[in-house]
This record gives C-alpha cells, sequence and structure tokens, in this order.
C-alpha cells in the first residue's frame, strides 16, 4: 500500500488501482486552474482522484464531482475521498463525459481536465492505463467540443496539452463559442523547449476576463512571463514551480 500512496501537505492518495498514477501533468493542472468563485468543480477523467483533491483544498467551498469511465479508478477516487479532510464536498461517478449533461440537472463553473492526449492510431484499448494515456474514450478535443453544455453561464474549462497542439485547440475553442483566457508553457528546463501547454477557455463575454468580452488571447512564442521552468537544472526545482506547488508537496 505504501509505494502506491502518494503523500501531500494536507491529504494523501492512492493511486495503484486507478488507470494511471499520479504524475506532473496532473499536479500542475490542479494548481494551476482558477478556482476562484466557483461553486460547482467537475473533474474529467479524474484517475485517483488527485485534481479533484486539489480543487477541493484550494476552494474551501465548491463542491467537485470527479467522473471516469474506469471502475476501478472511481473506486479508488471515492476511497482517497472519503478519507480526506473535505470528503462532504467530494464524489466521484462513473460516467462518460458525453452523455454527462442528460444526467444532471446543475452546472459548472469550471471543468478541469488532465485528458489523453497520445494519437496512436490505435482506436481500442487492451487495457485501462492505455485508454487512459490515449485518445479513445477522451481526448482534449472532446472537451472542448463538448464542454458548453455543462458549464455554467461564466464557466471555465482548464487543461493541460502537448504544447505543439495549444494552437490547434485555440482555433478550434473559438469555432465552438469559447475564447482563450489564459496559457502557459511548461518547460522541463530552461533550455528545452515547452513539453506541455496549460490553457484556460471561457465564452465570450465571460465577466472573469473583466473587458466585456473582447477579443482572446492569442498564443505567443514562450517567454518569462507566459511559461514556467520545472528544474533550473537536474533535481532542482525552480522558484516559479515551487511557488505554484508550494501548498502541496512535500518537500516545496
Amino acid at each position: 500500500m505504501g509505494e502506491n500512496l502518494f503523500r501531500f501537505k494536507q491529504f494523501s492518495c492512492s493511486h495503484g488501482r486507478s488507470s494511471i498514477k499520479i504524475g506532473v501533468d496532473a499536479v500542475l493542472t490542479g494548481a494551476w486552474a482558477d478556482v476562484s468563485g466557483c461553486s460547482n468543480i467537475l473533474d474529467v477523467g479524474t484517475g485517483c482522484g488527485v485534481i479533484a483533491l486539489m480543487c477541493a483544498q484550494r476552494n474551501p467551498t465548491a463542491r467537485v464531482l470527479a467522473i471516469d469511465i474506469h471502475t476501478d479508478s472511481v473506486e479508488e477516487a471515492a476511497d482517497n475521498f472519503r478519507n480526506s479532510p473535505w470528503s462532504g464536498r467530494l464524489n466521484a461517478m462513473q460516467a462518460d463525459f458525453l452523455s454527462l449533461s442528460s444526467q444532471l440537472s446543475h452546472k459548472f463553473d469550471l471543468i478541469v481536465s488532465n485528458p489523453p492526449f497520445f494519437s496512436s492510431g490505435i482506436s481500442t484499448a487492451d487495457t485501462p492505463r492505455i485508454a487512459a494515456r490515449h485518445e479513445v474514450t477522451l481526448s482534449p478535443a472532446t472537451l472542448i467540443e463538448n464542454c458548453r453544455s455543462l458549464l455554467s453561464d461564466y464557466g471555465r474549462l482548464d487543461m493541460i496539452t502537448p504544447a505543439d497542439k495549444g494552437v490547434g485547440f485555440v482555433e478550434l475553442a473559438a469555432e465552438n463559442g469559447l475564447k482563450l483566457l489564459r496559457y502557459c508553457y511548461v518547460k522541463g528546463t530552461p533550455a528545452k523547449p515547452p513539453k506541455r501547454i496549460l490553457l484556460e477557455f471561457g465564452m465570450y463575454g465571460n465577466k472573469s476576463t473583466g473587458d466585456g468580452g473582447g477579443e482572446p488571447l492569442k498564443i505567443e512564442s514562450p517567454r518569462s512571463d507566459n511559461s514556467l521552468v520545472l528544474e533550473v537544472s537536474s533535481g532542482i526545482p525552480s522558484d516559479e514551480h515551487r511557488r505554484l506547488c508550494h501548498d502541496f508537496y512535500l518537500y516545496y
């Protein structure tokens, strides 16, 4: 059990049964997503529930629904929620994102996800881990194209994707009535090119922009004010990485 238990400052998260282990992408997403002003949050493809737990920690009043299609993941997430300080505000549900709107009567102020984004050409998956890592049952495009029916009037979608796919997803979002509100390139070290990009979308006219719904942001080349460097050298976290994840990692 010990080797499958990931300990954070305010909670511990078992990740031995779920479809994918806790990784840097999930923690970055949970720490970077804008949870302010949210009453209802949806974590799509929750796995063991780590992003949902991080959102519950960061927003002391929000209710968080975590969904996954993988039975063992949902059961493990539910166990992690019960063992957390925020058990009364967290719920794990086995559900398909594409049919969720027909099962619920309420909408969400934030949808957050670390979606599968490996396109290997496979159409079926032999194991839950393969399905979790490949665009078989869920993808960034699926989230963008289908989130509006689940978002409240001023709702947001926060996600992480490969850096080289960011511009394409921004264009897809615009086609689906969503504007880019924030983005952040993620680089392993200062000398490496970006590997990931964190994206936040909202409805056109989203009040959180404070501009009455003006033009969306456009993704530009990475620079100091729109990127995050994880390590200054091997094993040494950058100051900005420490600040972002300070409330979670034990050694930050």
